[in-house]
């Protein structure tokens, strides 16, 4: 309120003033948007390595190692690698240390991610999940092409992994499909 009128108190507010201030507070309502309900198995996800551990758990989602996606799976992988319930509660960087390189030697041994040496850099680790996916595709059969990824940033690679998923577990259910048969 004070940023917008400059004044401490809504009783000092003129009436123009408080409609600019009831306008102001919808839009944030609305940037908001607590209509919307979260995802099955959606839980707040907080502490400094919850938002690399939830990737990491796309990642393997997208890759078709992990089948349940949720973060209540993903609680109960942290659980059973550190003893810690929740990533809110992973503060020492050695229990984070033992979910992350859980999670990512998994994906290495089930999906063939190769992990380069800078692990540090976001968009290397996301261009080693496309890369393994693309290469998993390509063993199912799949007709994808080349993977033409070098000049994709961040949020193009996200993009790409999770169209890529979607194939690959397409893929992977066809594969169990015909086993079965």
């Amino acid at each position: 309120m004070h940023d917008e009128t400059g004044k401490l108190s809504a009783a000092l507010l003129t009436e123009p003033e408080a409609g600019r201030i009831i306008d102001r507070l919808k839009q944030l309502q609305a940037a908001v948007d607590p209509g919307s309900k979260p995802a099955a198995g959606a839980i707040r996800m907080d502490g400094p390595y919850a938002a690399k551990l939830r990737a990491l758990w796309i990642a393997g989602f997208n890759l078709g190692v992990v089948h349940d996606r949720t973060d209540r799976a993903l609680c109960a992988f942290i659980e059973r690698q550190t003893g810690i319930s929740h990533p809110r509660f992973l503060r020492e960087p050695a229990d984070a240390a033992k979910a992350v390189e859980g999670i990512k030697a998994w994906l290495a041994r089930e999906a063939g991610v190769r992990w380069g040496r800078e692990t540090s850099d976001p968009v290397e680790l996301k261009r080693a999940i496309v890369f393994a996916q693309h290469e998993r595709l390509r063993a199912l059969g799949a007709d994808i092409g080349p993977a033409r990824i070098w000049h994709c940033g961040a949020a193009q690679l996200d993009q790409v992994a999770n169209a890529r998923g979607r194939q690959l577990r397409a893929a992977l259910a066809r594969q169990a499909k015909e086993a079965v048969r």
